[in-house]
């Protein structure tokens, strides 16, 4: 068995979904431990799940490093338990990775670690607790069987990993929902829909700014569905301004149907967070998709790529910023159409057949040539503890 271990739900984790989509085509048994954080995830239920159930969705530093301490003591102790079966690990960023290691070092299961975000960067994390945590960044990457990431300029940012061990596995759907064609909308008559799926974090997203420029700006509307601390905010704004909805947390696909009803898909990703530099987000992927335009911030990636592309607007972080790209688009939705069938045609010319290329193919490929065979797991678990590390 293939165990993936993560610290958040994965029923809005569509990337994981897509690797234990891979497994389930080829044969291979898997199942998800993850962190359940208010009791109410919504999980897959094409996925055998062991859910860590502890309350601090959204509290304080301290509380959240206790709750990860947790989670990662019932992963270590399950794999110990299940060492029979479990064939190779899979560990999502940082916040799992710990258990992972030990595993692999007391009884040598081996482990992916799969880096979706820099764990110091996107936390801002800096000073004293950034060296300790870099050291242990390098133990695990050592350890390691293989190492994935998300964009391949994301090597500047982890030059430890050794060259011949790193897989690069992008964030691109599979495409295989059935509200998803590449076709671009008929109607663009006004309002503007502006669509957002994904984490609502505060500050670092300008999600407050956009509800601020949807608030005072005439024919405009926008649609969220996700979760995260801005969800009370978002909630009450929603409650205040008709032309604003909040679905709260939703299953990836019905989240993709709101995007493909919108005309801009959202994702800024500001200054603010060192890790934004790299920034490889689902939502670049969804806009071509989808066949989408997307507004999202200049200094990115996904900025320059929009900007070369023409698949969007790329603005600089702020509440005026954003709201000249809408004045813009408002000015000329003509623009909406021509830049979404852009996207849609570079979707269809280089990502279309990208799950059957990278996840299907490599990544499957990797897992088959890592895992424990299933005697040698069986062998391995009978001897004594001290022999395997």
């Amino acid at each position: 068995m293939i165990l993936f271990l993560r610290s958040s739900d994965i029923g809005i984790d569509a990337r994981l979904r897509r690797y234990a989509r891979a497994l389930r085509d080829a044969g291979i048994a898997h199942a998800a431990l993850f962190w359940d954080r208010d009791g109410q995830a919504l999980g897959d239920p094409m996925i055998a799940e062991i859910r860590y159930r502890a309350s601090g969705a959204h509290g304080s530093r301290m509380r959240m490093a206790l709750r990860l301490v947790g989670l990662n003591l019932c992963a270590f102790i399950h794999i110990l338990r299940h060492r029979k079966a479990i064939r190779l690990v899979h560990a999502v960023d940082f916040d799992t990775a710990l258990a992972a290691l030990l595993a692999n070092l007391i009884v040598g299961t081996p482990f992916i670690y799969d880096v979706y975000d820099h764990y110091p960067d996107s936390r801002g994390i800096t000073g004293w607790a950034r060296a300790p945590l870099a050291w242990l960044e390098r133990c695990i990457f050592a350890r390691a069987a293989l190492v994935i990431l998300a964009d391949p300029a994301r090597r500047a940012q982890h030059d430890a990993i050794p060259d011949n061990k790193y897989l690069v596995v992008e964030n691109v759907p599979d495409g295989v929902a059935p509200v998803v064609n590449s076709a671009t909308p008929t109607d663009f008559s006004l309002p503007l829909r502006i669509g957002y799926l994904g984490t609502l974090e505060p500050r670092f997203r300008g999600i407050e700014d956009v509800i601020a420029v949807v608030e005072a700006t005439a024919n405009t509307e926008l649609h969220v569905a996700g979760t995260g601390v801005l969800e009370p905010l978002v909630a009450a704004r929603a409650a205040a301004c008709e032309r604003i909805h909040f679905s709260g947390p939703v299953p990836h696909v019905e989240g993709l149907a709101m995007l493909a009803d919108c005309h801009i898909v959202l994702g800024l990703y500001y200054d603010n967070v060192p890790n934004h530099r790299y920034a490889a987000p689902n939502k670049y992927y969804e806009h071509l998709l989808l066949g989408r335009a997307m507004l999202t911030s200049a200094h990115t990636p996904p900025g320059r790529k929009v900007t070369e592309n023409d698949t969007g607007w790329a603005v600089a972080d702020g509440v005026n910023a954003i709201a000249a790209a809408v004045e813009n688009m408002l000015a000329d939705p003509a623009q909406l159409r021509s830049k979404g069938e852009r996207a849609a045609a570079l979707w269809q010319g280089q990502f279309a057949d990208y799950f059957d290329r990278a996840i299907a193919g490599d990544y499957v490929a990797a897992v088959n040539r890592l895992a424990l065979p299933l005697r040698e797991v069986a062998n391995r678990a009978s001897a004594p503890a001290a022999g395997n590390g």
